[in-house]
């Protein structure tokens, strides 16, 4: 039979977890997210950029202009962005801003043929095969980004704890 036991370092470890309960904020969670999808970032930069090399090589039939356009190529408009960012909700996105986020859609799934009025007396565009670059930017990273995630955050609430227990 148990007659009895003594507890002691009960109000040390409540202490203790509540501060870890604090490690990791919004801000520690915005840093990793935004380090965790570097890697799919740079992933589809580099995929719309063999994607630009590939049409200015292969379309004779409508030349690419020299220089950068105006708001810049597809590749030069990839970004990581916070959409959401409340205390219990993070939402971020790999997207495209300035000129790319209205052209992307265009490239990754191609267009039908159709009428192109804006240009002298207009003409009939034959329209554009697709040349999916987020996609498998997307398939080939995203695993990586919940492993780097999880890296990051482990590190960071261990290192704490080991802090914590230090103490």
């Amino acid at each position: 039979m148990v007659k009895g036991f003594k507890l002691t370092g009960d109000l040390q470890l409540r202490n203790s977890m509540k501060q870890l309960g604090s490690v990791y904020d919004g801000r520690a969670m915005d840093i990793d997210l935004e380090a965790a999808l570097e890697p799919m970032r740079r992933e589809t930069e580099k995929n719309a950029v063999s994607v630009r090399n590939f049409a200015g090589k292969h379309s004779a039939f409508f030349p690419q202009p020299t220089g950068t356009p105006k708001g810049g190529h597809l590749d030069q408009g990839v970004v990581s962005v916070k959409i959401k960012g409340t205390a219990k909700v993070r939402v971020w996105w790999v997207t495209f801003a300035k000129r790319a986020r209205y052209i992307a859609h265009l490239v990754e799934f191609g267009t039908a043929p159709h009428f192109q009025p804006r240009f002298k007396g207009g003409f009939q565009h034959p329209g554009a095969r697709p040349h999916p670059f987020f996609r498998p930017a997307f398939d080939s990273q995203s695993g990586n980004v919940l492993r780097v995630l999880g890296e990051r955050a482990w590190l960071r609430i261990s290192t704490a704890a080991f802090r914590t227990g230090k103490k």
